[in-house]
């Protein structure tokens, strides 16, 4: 399955119906991204048209705001991609990180006339 997250700040991605999604897609889920679509009979994005028929889910990462249209209550699984969260956890390199005093960790300064400091 796509599932996954693609830069938002939601794991995992939240089911959202088809008429609730297409109803709030300018406003409340315009910066949302759906990766999988299941269930109902169809959908339109984009302007073409999908079958969604079967159990099987359809796999496509998906903006809200062009997906035109849907039948048969399709499921939407999306995630917030507005990036508007606060950042958290850790981004060192506890493995290969030494302290600031690193030689690939130090600043430099361009420009100064090679005054770099």
């Amino acid at each position: 399955m796509a599932g996954g997250n693609y830069g938002g700040s939601s794991i995992p991605t939240t089911p959202i119906g088809g008429v609730a999604l297409l109803a709030g897609k300018n406003t409340t889920y315009k910066n949302y991204n759906c990766t999988t679509a299941v269930g109902g009979d169809s959908f339109v994005y984009k302007g073409v048209s999908i079958l969604t028929g079967s159990d099987v889910p359809i796999e496509l990462v998906m903006s809200p705001p062009n997906i035109e249209s849907q039948t048969g209550g399709v499921v939407f699984l999306c995630y917030d991609c507005s990036c508007s969260d606060i950042m958290s956890g850790s981004t060192e390199p506890s493995a290969f990180y030494s302290g600031a005093s690193a030689p690939m960790w130090k600043p430099v300064i361009i420009g100064g006339n090679g005054l770099n400091s």
